[in-house]
């Protein structure tokens, strides 16, 4: 008779805590791309406020993820929630628990059943309160032209300038390596003719 008591007793201490998960479910599940959904239904009872964690008992170690910190559940009942920073995990054995807070994780209001997170074929977007940054890489011009002399910031222009010296403007620096060594052996045909 004491256990069919017991028994009783937890039964009306669950409808009490009235929260259930509609969404996801072993049929819906989620995918590894975009945002997800999560759906419930509350009675007046029910605490007016919860955290979502995403959970993974079967997997090792077992995860606790909170996805949302603090939802009113008076206002709504269904919330898009972004993927955690690490992005969702393809896998079974997953269950979205609605928990009293963040800091009692353990003090659980409703439990989904579990779904799995399968691979999608998209990339991972984020809803309109969370901006994506996408990074491009940029390819660099395999050679630039210089200005050899004269102008010294190798801007690349080809208008000579009051310092140039040669105002023609090479991509690199052959003649001018040729202009001088000229220039060297005169200096020395000069010397040695002078020495004669």
């Amino acid at each position: 008779m004491r256990a069919f008591s017991a028994a009783t007793f937890l039964s009306l201490a669950a409808s009490v805590l009235a929260y259930q998960v509609t969404s996801p479910t072993n049929a819906t599940g989620w995918t590894t791309t975009g945002p997800n959904v999560v759906s419930w239904t509350r009675v007046n009872t029910d605490p007016a406020s919860f955290a979502i964690v995403l959970s993974n008992q079967a997997s090792f170690p077992p995860q606790q993820i909170v996805l949302v910190a603090l939802v009113d559940g008076t206002k709504d009942n269904s919330l898009t929630v972004n993927p955690p920073s690490g992005g969702w995990v393809a896998g079974s054995g997953y269950q979205v628990n609605l928990v009293k807070s963040t800091e009692e994780l353990n003090t659980i209001l409703a439990q989904s059943g579990d779904f799995s997170i399968t691979s999608g074929t998209g990339s991972s977007t984020f809803s309109s309160s969370t901006t994506a940054l996408t990074v491009t890489p940029t390819s660099r011009p395999t050679t630039t032209p210089t200005n050899t002399l004269g102008d010294q910031n190798n801007s690349g222009s080809t208008t000579p300038t009051d310092g140039d010296l040669n105002p023609t403007n090479t991509p690199s620096g052959a003649l001018p390596t040729f202009n001088m060594q000229a220039g060297v052996f005169a200096i020395l045909a000069l010397l040695g003719s002078f020495l004669a």
